[in-house]
C-alpha cells in the first residue's frame, strides 16, 4: 500500500559548480523517493576573486535562485529544509559572511559543510546504494575533491583536497583548451597532494566509487562509445582501459570538438578535462580495480544523516531498497510476497541446481517481491508493466545484469517476451543466463500459484524427485481450490524449463 502522508524533506546543495534542490518523500523506516529536482549552474568556484573571497555582487546573484527554491519547497508542502554549502564557499576567506548573508536574504537556514562532513555524506550516499564491504570513494566537485576509504561498510579515513573540476580549469586550463604542459602541471599538482596521504595506497585493487558530474559524464561518454544497451549511470563500470582511453583522447580535443562528443553536455565540455585529469591521477595512485559510478552521494547522504543519524548505514542495501520501493509502490500484500519467497526457497533447495545458489536466491527474492509492482498501472497486465518498471526503477544493490534478469524472471510468462528483452541486452547478459531465466521464472510462477488466493493456505511442501518427475505433496489447513486451479498451466511451463514433470497432491493437515 502507498503511504498516505509521507514526511517531505528538501535538500539544498550549494556546490562549487551548481546549486540543486531535491525534494524527497520519506518513510518512517528511512526510505525515500525523489518527487522534485531543480538545478542552477552557478560556477561559484570561478567567481572567487584573487583575494580568495566572494564579492557581495556575486553573492547577490545567488539569492534569487535560493528564494525560488524556498518557494518551490513551500508549494510542495516540504516539512523540513536542510541546506548545505560546500567547497567554493567553505574555502572562501569570507565564508561566514557569505553564509550569514545568504541565510538572511533567502530566509533559509544554510550550514557550512566541512570537508570531513562532505566526505561522510558522500560515503552514506554510496554505501546505501551498493552492497559492498570495502572500497574507495572519490567525489570530484567544482572546488574540492573528497577521497574516502571504507572497510566492512564503515567509514575509515577521508581527506578533502582543495581542487575540483572548476577551480583547476581556471588555474591550469586555457579557456577549456589544454596542451601537454598544462595537463602535466595539473597532474603533478594533484599527485603532490595525494602523496601526503600514505593510506591511499594501503588497499590496492579495491573498487573506486565515483561521485559528481565529472564521473557521470565520463560514464555516459563510455556507454555511448561502447553502444551499451542500458542507459543507466548508477552502477556502470569504467574499466582501467576505459579510464586510460578517455585520458588519452579528451584533453587533446579542442573545446568546440568536445562539445560534439556523444554523451557529454555542452555545459560541461570546458571542465571535463580538468575533472578527468583528477580522476585518472587518483585512479592510478590508489591502484583501483575499476571505477563504479554512483548516482547517489552528498544529497542522499545529507538525507540519511537527517532521517536516522544513529543508523544511517543500512546493513543490506538491497533489502533496504526493496522495502523502500514496496512502502511507496507495493501493490501486493507483504505477507503474501514473503510467503511466496519462502516457498521458492524450499523448492529451489530441493531441485539441487548446478548454478550460483547465492545469486539465484537473490534473483528469486527481488523477482518475487516486485512481481506485482506493475499492478499500479493495470492489474490485468501487471506482468508487462512490472518488467518495464523494474528496468526503469531505482533498485539499489543489483548490478545492471541482475536488474535485467529480475525484470525477465518476475514477468516470466511467454517465451517470446523473454527473448525480446534478452536480445536487447545481449552485451550485458551471459550465455548461461538464458537457461536460468526459464528455470527461475517458471519456479516463481509455480510459487505464486501455490498462494494464488494470497491467504497463505499452503503450510508445507514435501518434495520427491524420481524418474524426471517432481512430486509435490502440498499440505494446508484450509481449502486450496484456487491454488489447485492454477496447477495445470504452471506445470507445462515448469516441465519445459526444468525437464521435470510436476505431480502435485494437495492434502489437509488435520
Amino acid at each position: 500500500m502507498m503511504i498516505e502522508n509521507p514526511y517531505r524533506i528538501g535538500i539544498i546543495d550549494i556546490g562549487s559548480n551548481s546549486i540543486r534542490l531535491v525534494i524527497y518523500d520519506t518513510t518512517q523506516g528511512g526510505g525515500y523517493k525523489i518527487i522534485k529536482e531543480c538545478k542552477h549552474s552557478a560556477r561559484l568556484s570561478a567567481k572567487i576573486n584573487e583575494q580568495g573571497s566572494l564579492d557581495k555582487k556575486e553573492m547577490c546573484t545567488i539569492v534569487p535562485i535560493l528564494k525560488q527554491f524556498r518557494q518551490v519547497c513551500i508549494n510542495f508542502g516540504v516539512d523540513t529544509i536542510r541546506a548545505g554549502a560546500t567547497a567554493a564557499i567553505r574555502n572562501a576567506t569570507n565564508s561566514q559572511e557569505i553564509i550569514e548573508f545568504l541565510s538572511q536574504e533567502s530566509s533559509i537556514d544554510i550550514k557550512l559543510v566541512s570537508g570531513e562532513e562532505e566526505a561522510y555524506f558522500g560515503f552514506l550516499g554510496v554505501i546505501n546504494s551498493f552492497d559492498i564491504e570495502d572500497g574507495f570513494i572519490v567525489d570530484i566537485g567544482g572546488g574540492s575533491t573528497e577521497i574516502t576509504l571504507f572497510e566492512n561498510r564503515s567509514f575509515k579515513k577521508s581527506v578533502s583536497l582543495p581542487f575540483g573540476a572548476v577551480n583547476t580549469n581556471v588555474k591550469f586550463g586555457n579557456d577549456g583548451n589544454w596542451n601537454e604542459e598544462q595537463i602535466l602541471n595539473l597532474r603533478q599538482y594533484v599527485l603532490s597532494m595525494l602523496e601526503e596521504h600514505d593510506w591511499m595506497q594501503s588497499r590496492p585493487q579495491l573498487p573506486l566509487f565515483g561521485l559528481g558530474g565529472t564521473i557521470r559524464s565520463l560514464g555516459k561518454i563510455d556507454q555511448k562509445d561502447a553502444h551499451y544497451s542500458m542507459p543507466i549511470s548508477h552502477g556502470y563500470t569504467l574499466t582501467t582501459d576505459s579510464v586510460d582511453q578517455l585520458y588519452n583522447i579528451l584533453p587533446s580535443l579542442p573545446l568546440e570538438k568536445r562539445k560534439q562528443i556523444n554523451g557529454l553536455s555542452k555545459s560541461r565540455a570546458d571542465i571535463i578535462v580538468s575533472g578527468l585529469i583528477i580522476v585518472h591521477t587518483v585512479y592510478h595512485y590508489i591502484q583501483a580495480k575499476h571505477c563504479l559510478i554512483s548516482g547517489e552521494g552528498l544529497r542522499e547522504g545529507m538525507l540519511h544523516d537527517l532521517i536516522n543519524p544513529a543508523h544511517a548505514v543500512k546493513p543490506s542495501t538491497l533489502d533496504y531498497s526493496i522495502k523502500t520501493l514496496l512502502s511507496f509502490e507495493g501493490a501486493a500484500s507483504r505477507v503474501h510476497l514473503e510467503h511466496v519467497y519462502k516457498l521458492s526457497n524450499m523448492l529451489y533447495d530441493n531441485l539441487k541446481s548446478d548454478g550460483d545458489d547465492e545469486e539465484h536466491k537473490k534473483l528469486l527474492y527481488v523477482s518475487i517481491m516486485l512481481y506485482r509492482i506493475g499492478g499500479h498501472i493495470n492489474y490485468y497486465q501487471y506482468s508487462r508493466h512490472t518488467q518495464y518498471w523494474i528496468m526503469n526503477s531505482s533498485i539499489r544493490g543489483l548490478t545492471h545484469r541482475e536488474i535485467i534478469l529480475c525484470a525477465l524472471i518476475s514477468s516470466y510468462n511467454t517465451k517470446s517476451r523473454k527473448q525480446k528483452l534478452s536480445l536487447d541486452h545481449q552485451d550485458i547478459l551471459l550465455a548461461s543466463d538464458e537457461v536460468w531465466i526459464h528455470k527461475l521464472g517458471s519456479l516463481v510462477q509455480l510459487c505464486i500459484a501455490l498462494d494464488q488466493s494470497e491467504t497463505q493456505a499452503v503450510k508445507a511442501i514435501v518434495t520427491e524427485i524420481a524418474n524426471k518427475n517432481l512430486h509435490l505433496t502440498v499440505q494446508s489447513d484450509v481449502e486450496t481450490w484456487i491454488e489447485q486451479e492454477e496447477m495445470d498451466s504452471v506445470a507445462k511451463v515448469f516441465k519445459s524449463a526444468w525437464d521435470l514433470k510436476l505431480k502435485i497432491d494437495f492434502s489437509s493437515i488435520s
